[in-house]
């Protein structure tokens, strides 16, 4: 009795020990640690502190770009070096009074300021949303230090046409369940309760009333990237109201000469896909892709469909070897 015991003890312990080997070979091998450092650059006669995160193609982010570190993947930050720039002049602008000084041309400025301070002659610019438009602005203003453009579900422009399409791809497409969804929020946060918030607090929570419209899953909550965060209502609300008013760069994109990256999202209603139709035919050197399970996000709702399409276009468009990109070392 005992013996078999033994022998029974014996066997598992084997047969683990030859699982655990087994396991060990089809293991993946373990992702190397994220790179990542920081700094202060001085933009404008003003220190702005700098995260850059990841190896290989560097690339600046635009906008508040201090909320993107958690949007992207580790899996891209072993091909591309995020460059997040805390915007102190602008987007993290601590006094509104600041805010009226914004124009797009400094916010363009400030992009090849960062670049020049980083002394590169090249880099990748990206953008998400509105704030992509400083980042399309560049790419056309500058495309001899643009290598490469990466815009997530930023809108084509900002006319009335497209806000007339915005409201109409809502009232058309948006299913019953999504509209009472949203109809829920609105209740739940009404203006008044906006109102008593600082202008920070209320911006974000703002943004989670409208979650319908920005995720494929209406009931997603994103306020897990608002909160903590530093960045200025008052130059967003500027921005939006003012500074982007009717911003419209569709004949200049005609004469696009930087190889271009757009993903939109078909569950979207803030940028409806359908408002970029024309543009992704007739603008050079774009190559777009729809996430069909995605609204405004689409690198954290379908983040590996995302990472697989984006460093597919890198290959192909990078003047690096292959090797590098999947590598995702540097030049030297």
């Amino acid at each position: 009795m005992k013996t078999g015991l033994i022998i029974a003890v014996v066997a598992v312990a084997v047969s683990t020990d030859l699982a655990h080997s087994a396991d060990a070979q089809q293991a993946p091998a373990v992702q190397a640690p994220i790179a990542r450092s920081s700094g202060v650059l001085t933009i404008g006669g003003t220190p702005h502190p700098y995260l850059t995160e990841g190896t290989g193609l560097t690339c600046i982010v635009t906008g508040p770009a201090p909320l993107h570190p958690p949007l992207w993947s580790d899996r891209l930050k072993q091909r591309i070096r995020f460059v997040y720039v805390d915007f102190k002049n602008s987007w993290n602008a601590e006094s509104p009074r600041d805010v009226d000084k914004i124009t797009m041309d400094s916010l363009v400025d400030e992009i090849d300021q960062v670049r020049s301070a980083l002394g590169l002659d090249k880099v990748c610019v990206l953008g998400h949303s509105a704030p992509g438009f400083v980042a399309v602005e560049y790419a056309l203003r500058h495309p001899e230090h643009v290598s490469h453009l990466i815009l997530v579900c930023v809108e084509p422009h900002f006319t009335r046409e497209f806000r007339q399409a915005h409201d109409a791809f809502w009232e058309t497409d948006a299913s019953a369940d999504r509209k009472a969804v949203k109809q829920r929020l609105d209740e739940r946060l009404p203006n008044a309760t906006l109102a008593s918030l600082s202008p920070r607090d209320a911006y974000a929570m703002r943004y989670v009333r409208n979650g319908p419209k920005y995720f494929y899953d209406p009931t997603y909550d994103f306020y897990w990237v608002w909160a903590g965060k530093h960045f200025s209502a008052e130059l967003l609300n500027r921005y939006v109201n003012t500074i982007a008013a009717d911003w419209d760069p569709r004949p200049r994109l005609a004469h696009n000469t930087v190889p271009t990256f757009l993903a939109l999202g078909r569950y979207d209603y803030n940028v409806p896909y359908v408002t970029w139709d024309s543009l992704r035919k007739t603008t050079p050197h774009l190559t777009s892709y729809l996430f069909e399970r995605s609204g405004h996000f689409p690198m954290i709702e379908e983040r590996t469909l995302f990472d697989d399409r984006l460093i597919e276009w890198l290959k192909q468009t990078s003047k690096e070897a292959p090797e590098q990109l999947r590598s995702g070392s540097k030049k030297p």
